[in-house]
């Protein structure tokens, strides 16, 4: 396969090559003599990682043909392979192959994890749709992986972002006439499985592919469409000074955009920044306000938030446990004033602050969607 090293049965590749941010992947596992179905994913200099094994079957072997690993036995295959489409950074495809119907609509895999918090993604309620949210058919019952713990990010230290490690999107299985259907996802202690429905087993033309899809992306997988962006509550414990506010567009529209730091305590701006230029196509993916001077940060409670002069998509997901967050009466991307008492909720945005700070200074900002 392109750029992939192979040793020891086990195919190992740098996909993203920056320490602050760096993303491996392995094919097999390198603790082993023999090959393995098995794939893995290391994040942020493997800080954290994520493997998963597929069942293995007597007299199974493994080939490279038509740029995927194949791992075959006489009833089911996996084949393994890089998908660049998946993510901002590219994505991985872990598929089974069923030559025959299977004993059990049931796939498993053991998997081990370092590091790592998995929320799953449901369907929106119709109140989440009303107030603006969106999530696409492949995300719905899907899992966004994010680090359990680092979610901070220093001048000249990791490139954490909102800490989004990468996300499995919803598998689905697909027969030999084409027919396609969507499959259930869990993640358990221990364990991945993907459920085929039984109905569709039953009629399906063999062989019969079923995958769940690996997407290299630091964004949230769902869009919240609003004037207004709000941050979860975060403390801060020293001193420090925040440089810039980057926050993930998902629709191309002309924005104008301010970005401020709210205070906990006090519900006032300490600091905002407004793009006088109008963001255009650019505005989909990562945007970043850099301060004009840095804003100094004390010990204390805060919140990132942000406003648009046209009702913008934030990218985030659903997880995490419920958190503070700030509202507002404003109708205006430039008006400050209409902040009001927090409320709860539980959803991650994908919005952070890059700041410079004393050694001991490591906030934990995992920024997370207003709901209006």
């Amino acid at each position: 396969m392109d750029r992939f090293t192979l040793s020891a049965n086990t195919l190992a590749k740098t996909v993203k090559d920056n320490r602050a941010d760096r993303i491996e992947v392995e094919i097999g596992d390198s603790k082993q003599l023999d090959f393995k179905p098995q794939f893995k994913i290391k994040r942020w200099d493997n800080e954290v990682n994520f493997s998963m094994r597929a069942v293995e079957e007597v007299g199974a072997t493994m080939v490279e043909e038509d740029g995927k690993v194949k791992y075959k036995g006489k009833d089911i295959e996996v084949h393994q392979y890089e998908k660049p489409e998946a993510g901002e950074d590219g994505g991985f495809e872990f598929e089974w192959v069923l030559n025959n119907k299977p004993k059990s609509n049931v796939l498993r895999t053991t998997i081990q994890h370092k590091g790592l918090d998995f929320f799953y993604q449901p369907a929106l309620t119709a109140e989440e749709i009303e107030k603006g949210a969106s999530r696409s058919e492949n995300v719905v019952g899907s899992y966004a992986v994010y680090h359990k713990t680092n979610k901070s990010n220093a001048v000249g230290g990791m490139e954490y972002r909102a800490g989004k490690a990468f996300h499995i999107y919803r598998p689905h299985a697909v027969d030999s006439d084409g027919i396609t259907v969507w499959c259930g996802l869990a993640i358990t202690e221990g364990e991945l499985t993907v459920t085929v429905p039984e109905d569709f087993l039953n009629k399906a033309s063999y062989p019969v592919v079923v995958d769940p899809t690996f997407g290299y992306t630091s964004a949230g997988g769902s869009s919240y469409s609003s004037i207004l962006l709000g941050g979860n509550l975060a403390t801060n414990p020293v001193y420090s000074e925040v440089e810039s506010i980057s926050v993930y567009f998902t629709n191309n529209r002309s924005h104008i955009f301010t970005f401020g730091i709210n205070n906990g305590s006090a519900n006032s701006v300490l600091s905002n920044i407004q793009n006088s230029n109008s963001v255009t196509e650019s505005a989909v993916g990562w945007v970043t306000g850099t301060l004009s001077s840095p804003a100094v940060i004390s010990a204390g409670d805060y919140w990132l938030i942000g406003q648009d002069n046209n009702t913008s998509s934030w990218a985030y997901d659903s997880g995490g446990s419920s958190q503070e967050a700030v509202n507002s009466t404003s109708t205006t991307y430039d008006d400050w004033s209409g902040l009001v008492s927090p409320f709860y909720f539980s959803d991650i945005f994908s919005i952070y602050a890059t700041y410079t700070a004393a050694p001991s200074f490591n906030p934990a900002f995992a920024h997370r969607r207003l709901l209006l």
